[in-house]
This record gives C-alpha cells, sequence and structure tokens, in this order.
C-alpha cells in the first residue's frame, strides 16, 4: 500500500506471468495546461501505460507514479497552488484506476522544472494464456485497428481553435477522445486469446509511425487498402474543412489514439470477437481493416482508387525531430 517503501506483490497463481510498461508524460511536449485539465491531465498519462498493457493482451494489477511538480507554480489552470494541482492529478489517476479495477501502489514526488509524469504499470496474464508482441506478422496478414484513427489529433485542433467551452457541441466527440481516451483492455485480452491474431502494438504515435514500425520489426512492407479512408467520418472531414486541414494529416500522422493495431490471417474476420467482450459494442462498435503486409516491398504504401500506390511518409511525431 501507499505510505510503505516499497509495494509488495503476491505471486496468486503459479504460471502467471507479468508485463511491465512505463511512460512519462511531459508539459508542453505531450500535454499543455491550456487544453487539458490537471484531472485530465493524470487520467491521460495512465491511460497511455494502459494501452501498452492492452497490446500485449494483459490486464492490469498496479502501478507506480513519479510525478515532479514545476517549482515556479501553476500557470494559465485557473488553481492558486501546487497541491490542489497534485490532487486533481492523482484524482486523474483514481479515475483510471477504478474504470480498470487496479490499484496505485506507490511512486515518489518531487519538485522541478516542469509538470513530469512517470508511470510504471504492472500487467499480467494467467496461465496458458498468451501475450502478443509486434514480432509475429505472417507476409499477407490483414491489419485491422480498433476505433477511429485520427480522432484525437481532431479534437486537439478543435481545442487549439477554440479553446475550453468554445469547441462547437457537434466536434465534442473528438475532444473527448483527445483528453479522455479509452484504452482497448477488454479487446486486447479478447484478440490475445485468438490464434489468428498474429502479433499487436497499440497506436500512439500515429499511423504512419506505427504501421512503419511494425514493418521494420517484420522485415514486411505494407500496402493501405484504397477504401481504408472511407472508416472517417462526414463530420471529421466537415472538421477539417472548417479549420483548413486535410483529414489524411490526422488519419495517417494524428497520434494519441490509444488504440490498437493488430495483424492477423486474411481469411478471418475479426470483429466479432471485439463485441463479444463486456461493453465493447457500445465503446468499440467497429474496428477498420486497413490493409495488408508484403514481402514485395519495404515500404508503407497507399493503394489509390485507380490501383496504383504511392509511398506514404512518415509524419507522425517522433521526439528525435
Amino acid at each position: 500500500m501507499i505510505g510503505d517503501d516499497a509495494a509488495i506483490r503476491v505471486n496468486r497463481t503459479a504460471g502467471e506471468r507479468l508485463i511491465i510498461t512505463a511512460d512519462v508524460s511531459v508539459e508542453n511536449v505531450h500535454f499543455s495546461t491550456d487544453t487539458t485539465t490537471f484531472e485530465e491531465t493524470g487520467y491521460r498519462a495512465m491511460a497511455s501505460n494502459l494501452s501498452d498493457c492492452a497490446a500485449m493482451g494483459a490486464k492490469p494489477d498496479g502501478a507506480v507514479v513519479q510525478l515532479v511538480f514545476p517549482k515556479r507554480g501553476v500557470n494559465n489552470a485557473g488553481i492558486d497552488d501546487i497541491n490542489g494541482a497534485i490532487e486533481q492529478i492523482y484524482a486523474g489517476f483514481s479515475k483510471a484506476c477504478r474504470r480498470w479495477n487496479f490499484p496505485l501502489v506507490g511512486g515518489d514526488l518531487s519538485g522541478g522544472g516542469v509538470w513530469t509524469i512517470g508511470i510504471t504499470l504492472i500487467g499480467s496474464a494467467p496461465p496458458g494464456r498468451r501475450l502478443l508482441k509486434r514480432t509475429g506478422v505472417i507476409d499477407g496478414d490483414a491489419l485491422w485497428v480498433t476505433g477511429l484513427p485520427g480522432e484525437s489529433a481532431a479534437g486537439l485542433a478543435a481545442l487549439t481553435r477554440w479553446g475550453r467551452g468554445g469547441v462547437p457541441p457537434r466536434y465534442n466527440r473528438f475532444v473527448e477522445a483527445h483528453i479522455t481516451p479509452q484504452p482497448a483492455v477488454d479487446e486486447g485480452l479478447a484478440l490475445a486469446a485468438a490464434p489468428f491474431v498474429h502479433a499487436m502494438m497499440d497506436l500512439s504515435d500515429g499511423l504512419s509511425k506505427d504501421v512503419a514500425t511494425l514493418c521494420f520489426d517484420n522485415n514486411l512492407g505494407f500496402i493501405f487498402d484504397a477504401d481504408a479512408e472511407k472508416s472517417v467520418p462526414r463530420i471529421m472531414m466537415g472538421l477539417a474543412d472548417e479549420l483548413q486541414t486535410d483529414f489524411r494529416e490526422w488519419f495517417y500522422h494524428g497520434g494519441e489514439e490509444y488504440e490498437l493495431l493488430f495483424a492477423c490471417d486474411p481469411s478471418v474476420e475479426p470483429r466479432g470477437i471485439c463485441v463479444d467482450v463486456d461493453n465493447i459494442a457500445k465503446s468499440r462498435p467497429n474496428i477498420t481493416r486497413l490493409g495488408h503486409f508484403t514481402s514485395e516491398t519495404r515500404d508503407v504504401l497507399i493503394r489509390g482508387a485507380d490501383g496504383n500506390t504511392e509511398e506514404l511518409r512518415m509524419k507522425s511525431w517522433d521526439h528525435f525531430k
């Protein structure tokens, strides 16, 4: 429990396997107090780790948090004291912990330059349950995604344009996708149990980068289907037009979706296993086939309606650029 020098985990089941994942969220890199509240920031930081856990097909067991607060004080947040901001961040952690039924078991706190949240999350898989990796893709495998790529980026663009409270209500779904993402934990468990799913990773840096990562790790190329973009709803296209942006920028390069990319046998229709888990029908009404892997190229290509292909250049988030 919080308050001791370390947390104790009892190995409850022989043969149970653990996964450990860590993520860091830094002010003005991963979040801004201009667009997200402190509670939302804490929730989103935990969601990032949950998404990595989901991508392995594991369920969360416990989390440890390292929080750095700025000594200069709080700015642009409507909070007068550091203690209040910290309490709100922990309220965000608690919201995620309650939603996915796991405890926050400890951590550390320090003053520093900017708000920084580091989270280490432990997950588990029962005996005999497969843990999926990014490797394992077979030539010809289809690639599917849960949710809608680009929603979070669309929400951030709307928040940047109109600010909190000013976004037209018709675009609220995109704002919600950005500030309160729903990691696909249940879907990850269901997909890991399906033998025709060969590999999986979370979608957090944008399709152009994450699909390229799968290609690199499996020594394959990828071709987006000609109709992959048809999953984009008219309301997102309308927002893009209003902001004078190409919706494809969000779809292919957005990021922070915290959805799942999974490769599976091309002869299988995987939608059924994603709606058989409790509450999935409400939170994930659809999944989308994006295209297929191929050994005929090492590039990531988009097939046009005319059958011709063009290379998809990676413009997703990269910390080294």
